[in-house]
Order: C-alpha cells, then sequence, then structure tokens
C-alpha cells in the first residue's frame, strides 16, 4: 500500500486504496473489523466504511499475507436532542420536555431504556420512561431508618435491574428498591461519589477524598478497600469483560484519568491527559471511553487505542440541539450509555444555575 484516499471517512463513506500487486480477492481490516471491497483491480481498491470503525491502520490481506499501510481516522456523526427539562429551575413531572430539573447529576439506564437521573438539588430521583419520555419523581424520605441522606449524587441500578443504590457525596449509600422503599445501607467515610454494581453482586464505590475504591455488599455488612493512590475519583465503571475502570479529574492539575484497577487493587493508568475536563465517563462495547467535559462544555470520544476526538458541541455554554459541533452543552455533567449505544447526559452550570436538561446523543 502506497496510500489512501481521503485519510479521514464516516459511515458509509468510502476510500480508495492505492498500492500494487492486490489480486482478486483482497481482505481489508482496521481494528480487526472487515470493510466491504465494492471494486477492485491489481493497483487500487475501493471500500466502504462501516459504522463506529474507529481509527487506526489500514491492513490488507493478500494469499494469506498481511501487509499494513496508512493511518485512518473515523470521522463520528453525533446528533444531539433535548428529551427532558424546560431549562427551569423546578421539580414539574410530566411530558420531558416541560419537566424541570434542579442540577441534575448521576444517570443510568436499564434493559428497556427506562432512565434515571439523580436530581441533586431537589433531592428526589427522577425516572424518564423509555416509551414517551415522560418524568416521574421517586421520593427520598427526609429521615431514612435513624439516618439522613443528603442530595443524590451518582446513581447505579442492580443486577435485577430493579434496586437502585446512589451515593450523596457524603458518607451514605442509599438502596431505592422496587417497591421504593428506601434504606441506607452505608454510613461511613465521607465522601462517596461514583458508584456501580458488579457481576459478582457487589457495589464498587469511589472516595473522592480518600482516593480509594471501595467494595460493598449490598446489605452494607460487608467492606473492602480494594484500591487506593487516586486522585479525586468519581466516576466508576465496568466494561464488557468485567474490567473495572475509575476516572478521576484533578481540578488543581486541570487534567483526568482514566484508571484500570486490577482484582489485586493494582491502579494502573489507561489515559492521562489535559484534554479531558470533568468527572462523569461512559464506556461502549467496543471498549470507546466518552467524556462529560464539564470545562469545555463538549462530549469526547476516547478511542481505545488513545486517540481524543470531541464529537459533540462547541463550548458555549447553553444547550442547544443539533449535529457534532454545531450542538452545544451548558455544563454537561452525568452521562451513561444504553444497549444501542446512545448516549444520555445530564447538564447544570454552577455559575449561571442553568442547564437542567438531559440530553441524548446518536452516534454513527
Amino acid at each position: 500500500m502506497t496510500s489512501i484516499s481521503p485519510t479521514e471517512a464516516g459511515y458509509n463513506d468510502s476510500i480508495i486504496i492505492t498500492g500494487k500487486n492486490f489480486g482478486s480477492n483482497p481482505e481489508v481490516t482496521i481494528n480487526d473489523k472487515k470493510l466491504a471491497v465494492v471494486k477492485v483491480d491489481n493497483n487500487t481498491l475501493k471500500v466502504t466504511i462501516p459504522k463506529m470503525l474507529g481509527s487506526g491502520s489500514v491492513n490488507v490481506s493478500v494469499g494469506g499475507k498481511q501487509y499494513s499501510g496508512p493511518n485512518f481516522s473515523y470521522k463520528y456523526k453525533a446528533t444531539v436532542i433535548t428529551i427532558a427539562g424546560n431549562g427551569e429551575i423546578g421539580n414539574a413531572d410530566g411530558a420531558g420536555l416541560s419537566s424541570s430539573f434542579n442540577c441534575p447529576w448521576g444517570i443510568t439506564v436499564n434493559n428497556d431504556g427506562d432512565l434515571f437521573v439523580a436530581d441533586s438539588y431537589n433531592r428526589l430521583i427522577r425516572k424518564i420512561s423509555a416509551g414517551d419520555r415522560s418524568v416521574s419523581s421517586i421520593q427520598i424520605p427526609s429521615i431514612i431508618n435513624g439516618k439522613n441522606f443528603y442530595s443524590p449524587y451518582n446513581i447505579t441500578l442492580g443486577n435485577n435491574q430493579q434496586d437502585l443504590y446512589i451515593t450523596d457525596f457524603n458518607n451514605h449509600i442509599l438502596k431505592i428498591d422496587a417497591k421504593k422503599e428506601s434504606t441506607v445501607i452505608y454510613n461511613g467515610t465521607m465522601p462517596t461519589t461514583g458508584i456501580v454494581m458488579g457481576k459478582d453482586g457487589f457495589l464498587y464505590i469511589t472516595n473522592n477524598t480518600k482516593g480509594t475504591v471501595m467494595k460493598l455488599s449490598t446489605d452494607g455488612k460487608d467492606s473492602l478497600i480494594l484500591a487506593q493512590g487516586l486522585v479525586t475519583p468519581r466516576s466508576i465503571l465496568f466494561d464488557k469483560n468485567n474490567t473495572l475502570y475509575v476516572a478521576a479529574y484533578d481540578i488543581s492539575s486541570a487534567s483526568s484519568g482514566i484508571y484500570k484497577i486490577e482484582n489485586t487493587g493494582t491502579v494502573k493508568a489507561e489515559i492521562r491527559s489535559q484534554n479531558l475536563g470533568g468527572w462523569e465517563v461512559a464506556i461502549d462495547s467496543e471498549g470507546n471511553f466518552y467524556n462529560a467535559d464539564h470545562v469545555n462544555n463538549c462530549i469526547k470520544i476516547i478511542e481505545k487505542n488513545g486517540r481524543i476526538v470531541k464529537i459533540a458541541g462547541n463550548g458555549q455554554s447553553k444547550d442547544v440541539d443539533g449535529i457534532g459541533l454545531n450542538a452545544s452543552f451548558d455544563g454537561p455533567t452525568g452521562i451513561t450509555i444504553d444497549r444501542e449505544g446512545n448516549l444520555y447526559v445530564t447538564t447544570y452550570n454552577f455559575e449561571k444555575k442553568t442547564g437542567n436538561k438531559v440530553r441524548k446523543i446518536t452516534i454513527e
């Protein structure tokens, strides 16, 4: 191979690969994904780009031998719409765009597509139904089994897809079961921040100040410190292979990191960059991370090869729907991803007390 043209393309686009001795039946791959060859002669290949291909070197296999060529950059198309929140401060339920929030932060999605939002300053959990995007509220009692629970911060679903577990950036973990009954299952060291349920049935929780990851049973009776030495960890999540990751944003150095947590508790930096801002990340089935960049009012993808690309948001602090950099975000805060690869982002601007919306991003 001598060249590819263009070097950047998106879903369903075509690229031309130039070289020699391609034969009649070559196979073309990028990131181990096979590309459809639509035209071939001895010196050129025309291939079509599949959805969410990602970036990497072009590889051509001919006669059982593989040859690596130039690097290709995938061009993402991210369509942003608002599904809930009218932008006003409030706690109105009802139709998605008529509802209101007050600092929505953590967000999670169940297998049916229902969303659950930690509406921090309202001290509510909000449900956004998958079918009609209507918003309803789950109340949090003022005193729960003799304990306080403060503003809900991050949220995760139990393995039964019904129980909710919530942190409060204080020293509590709250469980809300399918009957909407609340129980404080942990009352320990503050501040609890990120939370995720493991396939093993244990909760994994970050402590922003202590820099630790705690493993906790769902009744709160058994706990241990799995990892430590992190700087301001917040978001915590598993990939499809059950590998645990923690995202941390250090305001003092204006840099973010994504860290792999081994079963032994060993911490390994996967990504460290000043090109990321904000506290929350999501991960897709391909192993790409998505950063809700609160500082720069945009959404970025961190490809599994480490390449960072801004896919949505022009940096302006306002919630405007649109495609790619024509859209904007007023302080993206929480982020989650559903089974189809759609992203959901909450927004809140602490300086202006604006945002207060839930946005959906469809990517191809």
